[in-house]
């Protein structure tokens, strides 16, 4: 193994350690110690990448975001805009709905957002980028003729707020049929 591949399977572990231990512990009662230890590293070897706990959260949030920024790049280069908004709602609702322990962390992560301002600049940004992706992709769809929106950027921003809300009814009835809701969505946003 490389340096840059040992360095990246350390960083890897570590993050991984802290979900498990933010779940487990909660954010204040999960330790540096505990995070390296589950990670199999030092205590040194934790703050030779991350300066403290709470840059910790943020880079394991990031992590954990990589494949929803995937989906959205996968349906912005959809040759039919519709389409591609679409398998972006099918992907990102079956996405949460397969992940509880996950979402589960986002949730944990939000309530230590309201304490944690460099969080919160955190979320800030996921959601303007998540934002302006769907505003982007309605906006896409009027100009080539897929959609006759007055207000884009309304339809974005609600959809966005829809989209978590629904992530959250999903959590909360874990049986809900997602493929229905993917429907649901479809009827009401895509029409």
């Amino acid at each position: 193994m490389t340096k840059k591949q040992l360095k990246e399977h350390r960083v890897e572990s570590l993050l991984m350690a802290a979900v498990e231990e933010f779940l487990e512990k909660g954010y204040d009662g999960a330790s540096v110690d505990a995070i390296a230890k589950r990670a199999g590293v030092s205590k040194g070897g934790f703050y030779h990448h991350f300066p403290n706990k709470e840059v910790l959260l943020m880079e394991a949030n990031q992590k954990l975001s990589e494949p929803i920024m995937e989906m959205a790049e996968k349906a912005y280069s959809n040759s039919s805009v519709m389409d591609g908004l679409r398998q972006y709602i099918q992907e990102y609702l079956n996405y949460w709905a397969s992940r509880p322990r996950e979402l589960s962390f986002f949730f944990l992560s939000m309530s230590k957002a309201l304490q944690a301002p460099a969080l919160m600049e955190y979320y800030r940004e996921y959601v303007n980028q998540s934002t302006a992706f769907l505003v982007g992709m309605f906006q896409k769809a009027v100009e080539s003729g897929e959609a006759d929106l007055k207000d884009p950027e309304a339809y974005g921003i609600s959809l966005m707020g829809a989209l978590d809300g629904v992530v959250s009814y999903v959590m909360i009835h874990p049986e809900e049929d997602v493929e229905l809701l993917v429907e649901r969505f479809e009827q009401v946003w895509l029409k």
